[in-house]
């Protein structure tokens, strides 16, 4: 019997809307826009993408029935002035999560000439290098509310891009075998040296799991709801208060970009579940 089956039973109602697509070995989690006012005629544009597969991707558009989505990266020159810079693509190495979020890169919508509603879905086309064209749909999230930060990377000590991306695959991997659910999503992931914490959802089920290295392996030590994320719930695993609070603040900032759908799948989770020893 599957370690999920009985999960089900366990959630008596649905968590705020969250949705996702797979393409292959290609995740698209979430991808969304904030409800507009009447007067806007600009959207941002979120989503996650992770890329599980062994070759590099690339996004090269999203057709919306408003036109393309640009792609927006903030940089910062030598004086210490932020402005936008278009990209011409997004790139998704294998291995990776790419964040398309507040704070970092993200898509824009021009030419909005009706307002967006929250609940309602906008249709869109997104075109891949190498997987090609793919229809999906952006889910329409409550209006975007002023946060006290933007989802940046609070990043751990120092790892090669290599390095991390070999580490989220592991996990990913991790994840979905102590489950028995190769179509698990996963994400977000963050790391703090040798411990980790990871979103995962599969169907109507999501938690936040904590796993720890041991030698060249990563393994799921237990899965859990919000309580996961204090600080008395970490140091009680073994994880310094430092790397504890760079958990809490990356995982929380992940979490905001993905959309609260998401957060409140993990969020509604029933209590802690320890992963077995042995695969199920």
């Amino acid at each position: 019997m599957r370690v999920l089956a009985v999960l089900f039973t366990l959630l008596t109602a649905l968590p705020a809307p969250a949705h996702e697509f797979l393409l292959g070995d290609m995740q698209i989690i979430h991808p969304s826009l904030p409800a507009t006012p009447v007067n806007a005629r600009s959207a941002a544009v979120y989503m996650a993408l992770s890329n599980d597969g062994p070759e590099d991707e690339r996004l090269l558009g999203i057709e919306t029935p408003f036109g393309m989505v640009r792609f927006l990266e903030p940089v910062t020159d030598a004086r210490g002035n932020t402005r936008m810079r278009e990209r011409a693509w997004v790139d998704i190495p294998a291995g990776e999560i790419v964040m398309l979020a507040r704070g970092e890169m993200r898509g824009s919508l021009a030419n909005v000439n009706r307002p967006l509603v929250e609940g309602d879905e906008l249709t869109g086309t997104m075109i891949f290098e190498k997987r090609g064209r793919f229809d999906m749909f952006f889910l329409i999230d409550p209006v975007e509310a002023e946060a006290e930060f933007d989802p940046v990377s609070l990043a751990s000590p120092a790892v090669s891009e290599t390095d991390r991306a070999a580490d989220i695959a592991a996990i990913a991997g991790a994840l979905r075998d102590v489950l028995a659910a190769p179509q698990a999503m996963i994400a977000p992931v963050v790391l703090a040296g040798d411990v980790a914490i990871a979103g995962w959802t599969d169907g109507r089920v999501g938690a936040r799991a904590f796993l720890r290295r041991k030698g060249t392996q990563w393994q799921v030590e237990l899965w859990s709801n919000d309580s996961l994320l204090l600080l008395a719930t970490l140091t009680s695993l073994g994880v310094s208060r430092v790397q504890a609070a760079a958990l809490r603040a990356e995982m929380r900032a992940a979490e905001a970009a993905l959309g609260p759908g998401f957060t409140s799948r993990f969020d509604a989770f029933p209590g802690t579940a320890h992963a077995p020893r042995d695969k199920p």
